[in-house]
């Protein structure tokens, strides 16, 4: 798998959990829901938008490392 491939798949299943969590959020309405939600749910949503934005460059540098040797 590639690269972006990997950065990709790992966007839509952060999509995906989250979608999950939305639809968890609606039943599930007390003061731990809010602190799970704080700690980590929105934590990992900008870890992974980091994550995603160091695999498009990992990707760029891998691909002009490419390039150079041939």
């Amino acid at each position: 798998m590639s690269t972006t491939a990997s950065g990709a798949r790992l966007a839509a299943l952060t999509k995906e959990l989250v979608i999950k969590w939305q639809q968890t959020r609606e039943y599930w309405l007390d003061d731990k829901a809010r602190q799970f939600e704080e700690r980590y749910m929105l934590e990992l949503e900008s870890t992974v938008q980091s994550a995603v934005r160091g695999i498009e460059q990992l990707d760029k540098i891998m691909t002009k490392i490419r390039s150079d040797c041939e």
